[in-house]
């Protein structure tokens, strides 16, 4: 069963509220798509200097951009790990269990509009990212319609979302009130696996 949810505020800050409920300090985080940086950032504070956040961009203008915006905010280096990959590759490059991963889909805020993620490497994406998330981590993916191609990614996303498994995730759909079909909307999906496990005797 998916949750639909009608907000008046913003999706983003939505998604923030969430996770900051999920993540502790210590924990590891994924910023799958980094743009500008304001989501690493966010988590980068959520987890602290004893925590790890993993960011991807395929773009090396997200990365330039984020990695200044991490340093001005006086994040130690040590503490983030930022890539120039495509997030289908996070695999690759992530070696623990993570607490929350991050999408925020669609093209580079001030940058090249053209260049936008693509809808079956997004699918793959968040396949890796489920498989890296740990149990009672979140996963939070806005979604974009409006834009040329937008529409095709987040039907995937829809049919991604509805083949889960419902006993093992708590999925909900957040949209704005009086919301049209190129609106932007927020997935959100929990792991609750954990409450679903016998109590050993």
């Amino acid at each position: 069963m998916v949750l639909e949810k009608s907000i008046d505020g913003s999706l983003l800050e939505q998604a923030h509220d969430l996770i900051v409920d999920v993540l502790e300090q210590g924990d590891a985080a994924v910023d799958a798509t980094l743009g500008n940086g304001h989501d690493t950032l966010f988590l980068a504070r959520c987890v602290g200097r004893a925590g790890k956040v993993f960011g991807f961009d395929v773009q090396q203008a997200a990365v330039g951009n984020t990695r200044k915006r991490l340093d001005d905010a006086g994040v130690d280096s040590d503490c983030y790990a930022l890539f120039c990959e495509s997030h289908v590759d996070m695999a690759l490059h992530i070696t623990t269990k993570v607490k929350a991963v991050m999408f925020n889909l669609g093209y580079l805020p001030g940058g090249d509009k053209k260049i936008i993620t693509q809808a079956h490497s997004t699918v793959a994406a968040l396949s890796a990212a489920i498989g890296s998330l740990s149990c009672g981590g979140i996963l939070t993916v806005m979604c974009y319609p409006g834009h040329d191609g937008g529409a095709d990614e987040a039907d995937l996303v829809t049919n991604f979302v509805d083949e889960l498994n419902k006993e093992h995730w708590t999925v909900a759909r957040y949209s704005r009130a009086e919301a049209r079909a190129s609106t932007p909307y927020l997935w959100t999906i929990l792991d609750v696996s954990q409450k679903k496990r016998p109590t050993p005797e």
